[in-house]
């Protein structure tokens, strides 16, 4: 059985639960759009994994040494 991920909704969580600890407002924007991007480009490309394989499993290793080039 493979899970759905909403690459908004995980990006937007994953987000929330890390945020920026820079000093500056310009550092912390920076950090948290960097932050954000990667995690949806990632929950895309298990979205499109998941959509080939049977188990949850097998998409979390076929994406876990990819680059996400943002």
């Amino acid at each position: 059985m493979t899970l759905s991920i909403d690459p908004r909704e995980f990006a937007k969580l994953t987000l929330l639960a890390n945020p920026s600890e820079s000093e500056s407002i310009e550092e912390k924007a920076k950090d948290s759009l960097e932050l954000y991007l990667s995690a949806y480009k990632l929950a895309e490309k298990y979205e499109r994994f998941s959509n080939n394989t049977q188990e949850t499993s097998e998409a979390f290793n076929s994406i876990r040494d990819i680059e996400i080039n943002i």
